[in-house]
């Protein structure tokens, strides 16, 4: 390392045109000193106390994975040990940020509000009363999900949802055993919701019951009604479809052709809401055989205009696309699979989509696609070039796991490319790409590219491994595996891509800034949770982050949260934040020569190209 009496600026050839600096200055930046900086929120070390619990610290590897709200409040359970402390009343739900943490719910504790007088949180054996805390709203109001004990629980009503709003106030939900609405005599067997339950702003939450009672039929066919889709609300339980009743659109002569009598076997999963719109599938069911084939049996429903409606059928044709089908599916699986977040806040649904019909299979039968207000959209197809890719290879698809869209239009995604005769490529074939509102297209990284900012570091596969996440702000943040360099058995890392910011790293294997010593577990929830009308858990809509971090060889664990807002982001120049670029950023570049420490052009050096640009922000950069 040089210092600065000692640096030569001859050796660096200096003598740039303005015209290098403009070039220069146009550069996409890794996360670097200047930039956006983690906050270490909590940690579990078996040393480190809990806030409003004299004598407690944290139990390590028991952080559930954290949200976040649009405030940037983070939402936890952790558990804890100390004085007093058992396996009775160890574990609880915390909401906040440092120096102002607020305890929510506890074990061994009576409900947030007292709502069942006599009864703690915990199972009948005692311990383990809480499940996690992934459903929240955007205000930071928190769905406790719980299983009681005390004076008058049973097991046919120990579960319950409690919905505790960002004031404080708590409200039931529901409770097991709970009367269904509409039906005399007929109960709900309500359990604990659980992670990925969608929940909206006003507290709703989306789920499904089992029936039991007067006129229950368990048998399956037609005149089976023994579940239902409901929605918990803090003023009691909203039915949405119960098994069995007519489909929407029976004998409605529309381009779906449900035949009159049909009735609808709602699916249990894959629920989904944004305020009081909502989307669920199934599968149709008619009194005469055959009369719905097992190939066409598969619906899709959704409420966007107030209505239920079905926005897709197998074997029917694509709204908009003649010809072209969805494609007909065995009777135990459907052409659609729905994105992270389906329903924006417009009445936009995003959707993965296998076709038929007049398409060649294996070279563009699948699609990304969006449809509002009754037209359909290809947002991304198989078989397409996509822009960023100059090898000869072409889309084939999304990770349909992994794709999701903000509300301002931006489609971001984990894809899969393929040669162009359909094959599967040899090398290199996972990338993250997106697709803006206005139709331009491009690719964020693609596996065997250059890591921006580890000099000899190269994406590794991308697929299934990204829990990709987007902000409203325009911020789309992603795991990545690493390989080469200080990775030779491999690494992780979380990226983030905006269109001030470019492509950085944000946090990876090894780094120390976490836990102390080298981080080796990275978990990022992505976007398979939920805040409020349909945000992500992990990322809020200003671009807010929160993520866990682990040195498991230590038994230390973290959760840190980012500000990664694209409109507030500093100079990277700019590394001691002061709002200036000067002789103090010079200094701290100097330092950094020869290492990654002061990168900002992402060859994972700092050298002549690095201080050239710092020189060209010289001054003023707010």
């Amino acid at each position: 390392m040089r210092s600065f009496s000692a640096f030569s600026t001859s050796s660096l050839s200096l003598s740039l045109s303005v015209a290098s600096f403009l070039a220069l200055t146009t550069l996409s930046t890794s996360a670097s000193a200047g930039g956006p900086t983690w906050e270490n929120l909590v940690t579990a070390d078996g040393v480190q106390g809990v806030p409003g619990l004299k004598g407690a610290v944290w139990v390590p590897n028991q952080f559930n994975n954290p949200t976040i709200d649009s405030a940037g409040n983070v939402i936890f359970r952790g558990q804890f040990a100390g004085a007093g402390i058992s396996t009775a009343n160890s574990r609880a739900i915390f909401r906040g940020t440092p120096g102002n943490w607020t305890m929510i719910a506890r074990e061994g504790s009576p409900l947030p509000g007292g709502l069942v007088p006599g009864a703690v949180i915990n199972t009948a054996s005692g311990i383990n009363g809480l499940s996690s805390a992934n459903m929240v709203t955007a205000d930071g109001g928190i769905v406790v999900a719980a299983s009681i004990n005390g004076g008058g629980v049973t097991s046919a009503n120990n579960d319950v949802n409690v919905f505790v709003a960002s004031n404080g106030a708590a409200s039931m939900l529901a409770r097991e055993g709970d009367a269904f609405p509409g039906a005399s005599g007929v109960t709900m067997t309500v359990s604990q919701l659980s992670s990925g339950v969608y929940v909206n702003n006003a507290g709703k939450a989306i789920t499904s019951v089992s029936l039991t009672g007067t006129g229950v039929i368990t048998t399956a066919g037609v005149t089976q009604n023994n579940s239902a889709v409901v929605r918990y609300t803090t003023t009691g339980t909203e039915v949405v479809f119960r098994r069995g009743d007519a489909a929407p659109g029976a004998g409605v002569a529309d381009q779906w052709a449900i035949p009159a009598g049909s009735v609808l076997q709602q699916d249990t999963f894959g629920l989904f809401e944004n305020g009081e719109k909502i989307a669920f599938s199934g599968k149709l069911l008619h009194p005469v055989a055959g009369t719905v084939p097992l190939n066409a049996d598969n619906v899709y429903l959704a409420n966007v205009d107030g209505t239920l409606k079905v926005i897709a059928r197998d074997g029917s044709e694509i709204p908009g696309f003649p010809g072209i089908i969805f494609k007909q599916s065995s009777d135990f699986a459907g052409p659609i699979s729905w994105g992270n977040h389906p329903i924006m806040d417009d009445g936009t649904i995003i959707f993965y989509t296998i076709m038929g019909g007049a398409v060649t299979a294996g070279l563009d039968d699948v699609a990304i696609m969006q449809v509002k207000d009754g037209v359909y959209t290809v947002l991304a197809r198989r078989g397409e070039v996509w822009p960023g890719v100059s090898d000869g290879l072409v889309f084939s698809g999304p990770n349909t796991n992994s794709f999701i869209r903000n509300q301002g239009g931006l489609l971001a995604f984990q894809g899969i490319l393929m040669n162009a005769d359909g094959t599967a490529a040899a090398t290199n074939a996972t990338f993250v790409g997106f697709r803006r509102a206005d139709g331009s297209k491009g690719v964020i990284c693609r596996q065997g590219d250059a890591v921006p900012g580890l000099k000899g570091v190269t994406f590794g596969s991308l697929n299934g491994s990204t829990s990709i996440c987007i902000s409203d702000a325009g911020t789309v943040v992603f795991n990545a595996n690493l390989v080469g360099a200080e990775f030779p058995t491999g690494g992780a890392a979380i990226m983030a891509f905006d269109t001030v910011n470019g492509l950085r790293v944000l946090a990876k294997t090894n780094d120390t800034g976490f836990t102390g010593t080298p981080v080796n577990q990275i978990t990022l929830i992505g976007g398979t949770g939920v805040n409020g009308n349909g945000g992500n858990t992990g990322i809020n809509p200003s671009g807010y982050l929160v993520a866990r971090f682990a040195d498991t060889a230590n038994a230390i664990y973290t959760i840190a949260r980012i500000n990664l807002d694209p409109g507030t982001a500093p100079c990277p120049a700019d590394f001691d934040n002061d709002g200036e670029v000067g002789a103090s950023d010079l200094a701290t570049l100097l330092g950094a020569w020869g290492t990654n420490g002061a990168d900002l052009d992402g060859d994972g050096d700092t050298g002549a190209s690095d201080l050239a640009i710092l020189l060209a922000a010289w001054g003023n950069c707010q």
